[in-house]
């Protein structure tokens, strides 16, 4: 994506803001400029900061603002360690943050910023107030474009020939879990994607009772619950994706619980598309879901079987340019799911010491409903693998 279509995220940023802000997540730098940085500040302005001082520009001369061959990116300054040249933005050195500041005494922090890099800033300038705040650029992110959604579309396909391909693969030989987290980061690659979203986890019997075990070298038993999670990014937007599989059988106690984890996945999804429903019948539409409510959608099923105790995360997250980000549905949550919006539903139950059971799909949030990015079935007669 180029500056030029990143025009209209930063103009919505910057009449956002009261006070400068200075941002530093390379999440937030790629949404907001199209491209990705090894290191980097991005320095926005707010909208109604009518006399922007004096830009030092090439050649030497100073004009108040940026050029106007680059109007549409005024008020943005990246600074970095001076080598980088990004069109359609002025580029400078971090140290010398204090010259675009006006009369501006505050400038806001993202809160992903060291102390070390804020005391470098507060040493520097001592009369500058710098403010910590969880970035607004996170809460642009939250509602997707079409572009995005295309992207997040190409991460799930590739996640869906990747988990086609690792069935077959299963009972091909004895796999431990670290080796099959290795075949599915090459099988990734080899279907486009250009990177991982996260180090896949593949946890078998005990371990999968652990929600983010490393692999080890463990191997994949008959009968032992095994959790597969992986993800992919396609142009830097992230897939994430959970399946839990049995080789050969699942024993009775194993399908018991698998069934009302299934169950929770596929009821929290119904209830966002029912509430949905209701809410285009009374023309609220754009009221939304309330997250807090899914998440106790999925522990009203889970009490059914008395499993509810042993679901010990929350049931979504927002996916994107980040693996997780906004909105977080959870018991707390204060979030709503409007049109636009991507999170995961992953409802798990883990017996420590003794295994787990995990679902997970990324859903995007249309007025029309939830819909999935993946075609991978969810029933345990599926996710029991036999020759």
């Amino acid at each position: 994506m180029s500056l030029i279509k990143s025009f209209p995220r930063i103009a919505r940023l910057r009449r956002s803001l009261k006070s400068p802000l200075l941002i530093k997540k390379p999440e937030n730098l790629l949404y907001l400029t199209g491209r990705s940085f090894i290191s980097g500040w991005l320095l926005v302005m707010p909208a109604h900061n009518s006399s922007p001082p004096p830009l030092k520009i090439r050649g030497g001369v100073e004009r108040a603002g940026l050029p106007l061959k680059v109007r549409g990116a005024r008020g943005v300054i990246f600074l970095g360690d001076g080598l980088e040249n990004v069109k359609k933005i002025h580029t400078d050195k971090l140290e010398n943050v204090r010259m675009y500041l006006g009369g501006y005494r505050k400038v806001q922090l993202e809160d992903s910023f060291s102390f070390a890099e804020a005391n470098f800033l507060k040493k520097r300038f001592g009369a500058l107030e710098l403010e910590p705040v969880k970035s607004p650029v996170e809460k642009l992110r939250e509602i997707k474009d079409a572009r995005e959604i295309g992207c997040l579309q190409a991460s799930g396909k590739i996640v869906e020939k990747v988990w086609k391909q690792v069935k077959k693969d299963l009972l091909k030989k004895i796999w431990t879990e670290a080796g099959l987290a290795a075949r599915i980061v090459d099988l990734g690659r080899s279907f486009g994607a250009a990177a991982v979203s996260f180090d896949p986890i593949v946890a078998v019997g005990a371990n999968a009772a652990i929600p983010h075990h490393v692999p080890g070298f463990k191997k994949l038993m008959v009968g032992e619950p095994i959790i597969v999670d992986f993800g992919f990014k396609y142009k830097g937007y992230c897939s994430d994706f959970t399946r839990t599989v049995f080789l050969k059988r699942a024993p009775k106690k194993w399908a018991e619980i698998y069934n009302q984890v299934e169950k929770a996945y596929v009821e929290s999804i119904n209830f966002i598309n029912h509430r949905l429903n209701s809410c285009r019948a009374t023309g609220e539409l754009e009221a939304g879901v309330e997250a807090r409510t899914v998440y106790q959608k999925a522990v009203e099923i889970l009490t059914e079987k008395r499993l509810d105790k042993h679901f010990i995360h929350n049931l979504g997250h927002g996916c994107g340019l980040a693996i997780h980000e906004s909105p977080s549905l959870s018991a707390v949550s204060k979030e709503v799911l409007r049109d636009g919006m991507v999170f995961s539903i992953e409802p798990g139950v883990y017996l420590p010491n003794i295994g787990g059971i995990r679902i997970e799909d990324l859903v995007c949030l249309r007025k029309s409903g939830a819909t999935k990015f993946v075609n991978a079935p969810t029933d345990l007669k599926s996710n029991v693998i036999k020759s």
